[in-house]
């Protein structure tokens, strides 16, 4: 009995270089004036629900002993040492009473003396059911070093 010809899929591996080489063709990825790359890179943001943070604080590590600092508020040593000419900046959120909370950190932009941080919290719907656990909310991200006085800005 002659069976159908039925067509196999092809393997994940023969889509990689195509998704590779889509990737590459992005050009420039930096908007005018952020230091942030617009799609992060592996190993350049840190975000989680639980960290170490006692209160809200925003954070900037330029040097070895403010990076070790910076992970004592995570609770977990640092994954690296800082990379040389790079910064991090971080945002907690300090302790909440519920799941569904989170941070993310969307700009950072040189203005002048300044150094604009742009963040957006997260905030669970009255309507959406969340675990009844405690968390503290965490966004670290590393980019360029950058001199300027960091002003923490929260949007929408």
């Amino acid at each position: 009995m002659k069976m159908p010809f039925r067509p196999r899929p092809l393997p994940a591996l023969l889509l990689l270089p195509g998704l590779l080489l889509a990737g590459c063709q992005g050009g420039n990825d930096r908007a005018e004036g952020n230091l942030l790359p617009a799609q992060a890179e592996a190993g350049t943001v840190w975000q989680g629900d639980h960290s170490s943070a006692a209160e809200r604080a925003y954070v900037v590590a330029r040097d070895t002993g403010e990076w070790t600092a910076l992970w004592a508020r995570v609770g977990e040593p640092a994954p690296a040492s800082l990379p040389g000419g790079r910064m991090a900046v971080a945002v907690f959120l300090g302790p909440r009473d519920t799941a569904g909370y989170g941070v993310a950190i969307d700009s950072v932009q040189q203005t002048g003396t300044d150094l604009v941080v742009g963040y957006h919290e997260r905030v669970p719907g009255p309507a959406q059911a969340v675990a009844q656990m405690r968390t503290s909310p965490y966004a670290i991200r590393l980019l360029p070093g950058a001199a300027g006085t960091p002003k923490f800005v929260r949007g929408k």
